[in-house]
């Protein structure tokens, strides 16, 4: 892997603040436009089919499959909301540069923007024993200011596994396996036992390790043009994380998975019934489980899981699957996994610390010698 000729220059990409791409975006993303949603669609899919052939790559990822999944990948997860705003923005990007004859600069340096400032640091946010990252470009004209509330790790670790268990049922809500640590069980109890685990739908990491407000505050202004969270959620973010709203009881391997976005939850018409999807392959047994039904069996009016929280993390795997973002961004962090010889330092919760570590790869693909010392390796 390498950062070929036409990858454009990370630090000269900034589409997402400039003020009049801005504006016109979210005019014409505005619920009050003239134009639905359908018609937002075909008229960004005709931008991609024309501008195709002239589209490049940002950091190993073909500009076209970022652009055309963020829209395909809102779709498939329900999010309207989803849907209007990535199509507007490809539209306002092709229009801002049809003047200078740039429209290709501006789709690329869109797709860029995606990449690096909502892909990344929700992917980022999934892997373990990672942090997120990063600096976010905003579509809003001010980001917004999130505070984020640290919960003890006490009182996390009692109060959110102990709520999602009541809820449902002890059980995985994909396999229906008992929680082997509740055992053991009455002779002629049916299931299998597994270790089971409360897994957040959305990552605390995403907000709470952050070390600026500013980054937080711009990753979650794109997160609420896509999904249409409400502010008193997307405002509070921190503060729900360990809500059941943003949690289901899953076993281990299946929380592993969910987390690498390898399967998702596809809605249906049952509020709350979601089908499986699989990106890969699936594991050995778990074939017959194909639908996920939510229900409260604590009789305690225990909330279940929130379905915007589902549509993101659908969403946010499509567009990752679709684009082969998910395996570049895997492929740059296992390469430098944090250990030995070739620790970076500086931020590793950065964009500027991804495009380090891909520009070492492209280094190493083409037989370039690497310092073995790590205080010759800076993120500056």
């Amino acid at each position: 892997m390498s950062l070929d000729d036409d990858t454009f220059n990370a630090s000269t990409l900034t589409l997402l603040d400039d003020d009049a791409f801005k504006t016109n975006l979210l005019v014409m993303m505005s619920d009050t436009g003239p134009e639905t949603n359908d018609q937002l669609k075909r008229r960004a899919k005709a931008v991609l089919r024309d501008m195709e052939s002239m589209l490049t790559s940002v950091h190993e990822v073909k500009t076209y499959g970022i652009l055309d999944a963020m829209v395909v990948g809102a779709e498939k997860a329900g999010l309207s909301s989803g849907v209007r705003y990535a199509a507007a923005a490809i539209i306002v990007a092709y229009q801002k540069g049809e003047g200078s004859n740039s429209s290709a600069s501006e789709l690329t340096k869109l797709a860029q923007d995606w990449l690096l400032f909502f892909l990344l640091p929700l992917k980022k946010a999934y892997r373990a024993a990672h942090s997120p990252q990063s600096e976010i470009s905003t579509p809003t004209l001010h980001a917004s200011e999130v505070v984020v509330e640290a919960i003890p790790a006490t009182l996390r670790r009692s109060y959110f596994p102990k709520m999602i268990i009541q809820r449902d049922n002890d059980k995985c809500v994909l396999t229906g396996s008992l929680n082997i640590l509740s055992g053991p069980y009455p002779p002629g109890t049916e299931g299998s036992e597994s270790l089971l685990e409360a897994a957040h739908i959305i990552r605390r990491s995403l907000v709470h390790e952050h070390p600026g407000r500013n980054r937080i505050a711009r990753t979650i202004d794109i997160i609420k043009h896509y999904t249409k969270l409400p502010d008193t959620i997307m405002d509070d973010l921190g503060g729900i994380i360990d809500n059941p709203e943003n949690g289901m009881l899953l076993e281990v391997t299946m929380h592993n998975r969910f987390d690498n976005y390898s399967w998702c939850l596809l809605p249906t018409d049952v509020l709350h019934k979601y089908k499986v999807h699989w990106f890969r392959s699936v594991p050995l047994g778990k074939e017959h489980f194909t639908e996920v039904h939510f229900q409260d069996h604590s009789r305690a009016g225990i909330p279940l899981p929130n379905p915007t929280f589902i549509a993101l993390h659908s969403a946010v795997a499509h567009v990752l699957n679709l684009s082969g973002a998910a395996e570049v961004i895997d492929n740059v962090y296992d390469t430098f996994s944090g250990e030995g010889p070739m620790v970076l330092s500086g931020n590793r919760d950065s964009e500027e610390d991804f495009r380090l570590r891909l520009s070492l790869i492209g280094l190493t693909t083409n037989g370039h010698q690497l310092p073995t010392n790590p205080h010759q390796i800076h993120a500056h």
